[in-house]
């Protein structure tokens, strides 16, 4: 039990960086436009973006396989 609570707190904060990096990333594309060396750190942030959302889709994968479905 304590495992599955675990289990969605780490979603939780999967899912809250998700939403930061979304935002980073159209904050970053705006500048981009008028400045070269953001694309450098815009590039950053899309990985990140990516590696997150296999994180949070990893979770979601052993949370259901815990019989956990309001996910």
């Amino acid at each position: 039990m304590e495992r599955l609570k675990l289990l969605q707190r780490k979603l939780h904060v999967v899912k809250k960086q998700k939403e930061l990096l979304m935002l980073e990333e159209a904050k970053l594309i705006r500048v981009t436009r008028q400045k070269k060396e953001a694309a450098k750190k815009l590039a950053k942030v899309k990985k990140e973006k990516v590696a997150l959302a296999l994180e949070e889709a990893r979770l979601v994968r052993v949370l259901k396989q815990n019989g956990y479905t309001a996910v």
